[in-house]
């Protein structure tokens, strides 16, 4: 995902800015899908990042837990495939589509999809889960 694209969204900075880089929510689980065609529709997230470190139990460290709200108005477009909740994230891109951002993501469990919508923000909140 182009850091452009996701820095000139509102919110996208801040993200960026969290995880240091653009995160692409390898997985993070996808735990709600509101689609509207009158108002605002939300994808909501729980994700991480994965450190190279281990516990003494040889697990991988996970840091910078959150929950990412990506906020679509004017949805213009609607694909989703294997419509199981939670989802697991392969991994989520969020381009530029002719006049619309398109949030796509491709799923290691569960739900699949692209929207596109005229308008998209992204807000995060710290959260442990």
């Amino acid at each position: 995902m182009p850091e452009n694209v996701m820095a000139s969204i509102p919110g996208g900075q801040a993200l960026i800015d969290w995880f240091g880089r653009v995160h692409r929510l390898h997985d993070a689980e996808l735990f709600e899908i509101n689609l509207t065609s009158n108002g605002a529709s939300v994808l909501r997230v729980r994700t991480f990042q994965m450190t190279g470190k281990t516990d003494d139990r040889g697990h991988f460290i996970l840091e910078k837990h959150a929950v990412v709200t990506i906020t679509l108005d004017q949805v213009t477009y609607v694909a989703l495939s294997n419509f199981n909740l939670p989802g697991i994230i392969f991994d989520l891109e969020i381009t530029r589509f002719e006049d619309a951002l398109q949030v796509s993501w491709s799923g290691s469990y569960g739900v699949e999809g692209t929207l596109r919508a005229k308008h998209l923000q992204v807000a995060f909140v710290p959260a442990k889960p």
